[in-house]
């Protein structure tokens, strides 16, 4: 790669500088550039050049996002169950702490999530445009048709329209967020593994530490990742076998991130 030479002059001569390095040139583009600059060039063959480009580049956008989104569902964590249903004796994990495990990862990996408002004509039901973009450019994006949520369990209405509208938007957003990203809810256990579930092996133990070492992870940070509510005082040992395939390959992503690749 070369550095391009910026000229500046001054008073009395001129004064050269590096600005920085040059990015090559896309044989593409440089190709169209020279048909686009030829006076006798075949424009039908121009078209169908530009045409080919913007294919390439759809493709391109097309693959990057499919990389990032992979890997961004790789490092999100399961959420914990916070809220509990009163009408049907369940827990849920409400909007507010799906985004907060989940939103620092999607933005990591050039991804951004947003939802409007949108017509919808099948009568009991509310539209919602949703929209994924990731910073190369590529847009998956549609609308889901969600039930107003205007009833209880005995199906008389217990909200006011604004009170439903409201709520009918919190329900689709979680819904369509979770779904996009394959979000998992999982029940909380105060910060300490049971008895019942089975902690990593030894040789497990070894790869998560080897991994956590080489990508410079923060140890404390990894538990709180994986739902441990006392992760300052968590140990590794007892980190569970359930999740450490989901661990290995997020921490595998980072370091080959990072450069370093499989040993």
């Amino acid at each position: 790669m070369t550095k391009q030479t910026a000229i500046q002059t001054v008073e009395g001569g001129t004064i050269a500088h590096e600005s920085g390095p040059m990015l090559p040139a896309d044989p593409m583009v440089s190709m169209i550039e020279r048909i686009a600059l030829d006076p006798n060039a075949d424009l039908d063959k121009l078209e169908r050049m530009l045409a080919m480009k913007e294919r390439l580049d759809a493709d391109r956008r097309q693959q990057e996002f499919s990389a990032a989104l992979s890997a961004c569902q790789a490092e999100i964590p399961t959420v914990l169950k916070n809220k509990n249903n009163e009408q049907t004796r369940s827990k849920y994990a409400d909007l507010a702490s799906i985004y907060q495990a989940a939103k620092p990862v999607v933005a990591a990996h050039g991804l951004s999530f947003s939802t409007f408002p949108a017509p919808c004509e099948r009568e009991g039901f509310q539209g919602i445009r949703w929209t994924l973009r990731h910073e190369g450019g590529h847009i998956e994006e549609g609308v889901a048709e969600v039930p107003i949520d205007d009833k209880g369990m005995k199906g008389t209405v217990n909200k006011t329209a604004t009170h439903a509208f409201g709520s009918t938007a919190s329900y689709g957003r979680r819904y369509l967020f979770c779904m996009i990203f394959d979000i998992a809810a999982g029940d909380d256990t105060d910060g300490n593994v049971p008895r019942s579930i089975e902690p990593i092996t030894a040789d497990q133990f070894i790869i998560l530490r080897d991994l956590i070492e080489g990508t410079n992870t923060d140890e404390v940070k990894f538990h709180l990742a994986y739902g441990h509510r006392n992760p300052e005082t968590a140990d590794l040992h007892e980190f569970p076998a359930r999740f450490f395939e989901k661990a290995k390959y997020q921490l595998e992503c980072k370091k080959a991130k990072m450069g370093g690749g499989n040993d």
